[in-house]
């Protein structure tokens, strides 16, 4: 008895030395690796992405930056993959440090993000809780709406977020643009979304400012600070909010190295529970690193491919629900072709606001107008389009509608490729945004035009909590119910679309399984 105590004395040592591998970078990844470092927690972050070059990130001392696709760098660095069922291996690589992964499928094509800060690059600096606010009410036992506002509340924390103020001085804000319009409801939108940016705090005077971790950040100039990156740092992004203080607790971050697969097995005495297999996309080296837990917040797509991909070629097992209940959140996308030829609409902040009909009821009764936001174009001088194209940029704006969608998609995986099954007209939310933009295009008489095809840049679950295994991948701390030590900290896991912007709800669902790990981590010391 005394060797077996002694045993397993030794292993539980050897564990607690070894690494929680940490897979992507983005409101997960960020999260989970920053807390758990900052528990004294020894974490490897690995993110196939690489740092951006801006103020904050050069302040960091990185010497190894790629730009954001502006300027004459635009085209270069604007598309890191595509992906495709009928592409050769599903996928074809443009460029590694590329910013942006298209997937594209039948009746839903996705948008995300590469790079160390992930999607909080490309996003509008919407920090928001869902129009439900009984959200995580009723998912699983120990999660609630009660108990996860403390974890909102932290993120809201660390990233400085707060509504914009009359008082900020913000150009082109849809109350001053249609305040005459009676048909439009604008009063006051421009300042009620949670915003992540550092407003400057001399109106149209925005200065260099560094912040409590040491990092430098320049004031948020509208215009500059969008969906194509944040040169200044004046949106707030997760490299330097989350990751800068981090890498000072012993942090370690492998950017431009990408997992290929992960195999859990006994723990031996060495500790290592895990076996994650990298790739260093700089030389073509392959590694192996043998970690403790491993939390996978590689981006909806990624994740679910990283566990099908190990599952398939045996190094994970079980999982029966992977692949069933994916969405895409009701994102629906259009170009508000306003042709205002007295302003430049391009300089302004990512969202305005949010757009309504002064009409009650204006798509019938007892039927709700989803969530529609409206935001600045990026500007035509970081895009070289061309004279026409740079035109539309300038004078129009985009509008992005998102709601529950029925998210009873599937996703498979056959010779290496993600395949997506989506029937949009099972979701109404689709109809009813299509319907809003009509209706926002008569009350303007500026036509809105959209795709018929929805694409989102918010894919949600494929890996979704659930009270068991039969109808979750993953319980209600995040841990795969099939692999223990394996947890899923992103968007794959949310087993029901947020409706908004679902970014802060990420974090705070990353918040809550960093909590639990670490938990767990101090109960087996």
């Amino acid at each position: 008895m005394n060797e077996q105590n002694h045993a397993h004395s030794a292993a539980a040592a050897a564990t607690a030395h070894r690494p929680v591998v940490v897979i992507g970078s983005g409101f997960g990844g960020a999260v989970v690796a920053a807390r758990l470092a900052e528990a004294g927690i020894p974490t490897c972050l690995i993110e196939r992405g690489p740092w951006r070059d801006s103020v904050p990130v050069r302040s960091m001392g990185i010497d190894e930056r790629a730009p954001f696709p502006q300027g004459r760098q635009a085209w270069r660095y604007l598309l890191r993959s595509l992906r495709h069922a009928w592409l050769p291996g599903g996928e074809v690589t443009c460029n590694r440090r590329g910013l942006f992964e298209l997937h594209l499928g039948r009746d839903l094509h996705i948008i995300s993000s590469s790079g160390v800060g992930g999607g909080s690059h490309v996003y509008s600096g919407l920090n928001v809780r869902p129009p439900d606010p009984a959200y995580w009410d009723g998912i699983a036992e120990g999660l609630s709406a009660a108990a996860m506002e403390a974890h909102y509340a932290t993120v809201l924390e660390r990233l400085g977020s707060r509504a914009p103020l009359a008082d900020d001085g913000l150009p082109n804000t849809l109350e001053e643009r249609f305040r005459d319009n009676p048909a439009l409801a604008v009063r006051g939108t421009d300042y009620a979304l949670t915003m992540g940016f550092q407003f400057p705090e001399v109106p149209g005077q925005p200065r260099r400012v560094t912040t409590a971790d040491g990092v430098e950040r320049d004031e948020t100039r509208p215009g500059e600070d969008g969906n194509l990156g944040s040169i200044g740092g004046g949106k707030t992004t997760l490299d330097f909010a989350y990751l800068a203080r981090a890498r000072r607790h012993g942090l370690a971050i492998r950017d431009l190295c990408e997992v290929t697969s992960i195999a859990r097995h006994a723990p031996g005495a060495d500790g290592g529970s895990f076996t994650v297999a990298v790739r260093d996309l700089r030389s073509g080296e392959k590694s192996t690193i043998a970690a403790a837990q491993v939390v996978l917040a590689a981006g909806t797509m990624n994740t679910l491919k990283l566990l099908f991909a190990s599952r398939a070629a045996g190094g994970l097992t079980g999982m029966a629900p992977l692949g069933r209940r994916f969405g895409g959140n009701g994102d629906y996308f259009g170009y508000w072709n306003l042709n205002d030829r007295s302003r430049d609409l391009s300089v302004g902040m990512p969202a305005h606001g949010t757009l309504q009909l002064a009409q009650a009821e204006a798509l019938g009764a007892g039927v709700a107008w989803p969530l529609i936001a409206e935001g600045s174009l990026p500007s035509p001088r970081a895009l070289p389009f061309g004279r026409w194209v740079g035109s539309k940029l300038a004078h129009g704006t985009y509008v992005a509608g998102m709601g529950e969608d029925a998210q009873d998609g599937t996703v498979e995986y056959r010779r290496g490729r993600l395949r997506i099954e989506y029937r949009v007209e099972n979701s109404p939310i689709y109809a009813r945004i299509k319907q809003a933009f009509k209706l926002l295009g008569t009350a303007s008489a500026r036509r809105i035009y959209h795709f018929e095809r929805p694409i989102t840049v918010h894919p949600t679950g494929g890996a979704c909590i659930g009270r068991m295994a039969a109808d979750g991948v993953v319980s209600a701390t995040g841990e795969v119910f099939d692999n223990p030590g394996l947890y899923v900290a992103d968007a794959a896991a949310l087993p029901k679309p947020v409706g908004g912007p679902p970014s802060l709800t990420i974090a705070a669902w990353a918040e809550h399984v960093a909590a639990g790990l670490i938990a767990s981590r101090a109960a087996h010391a």
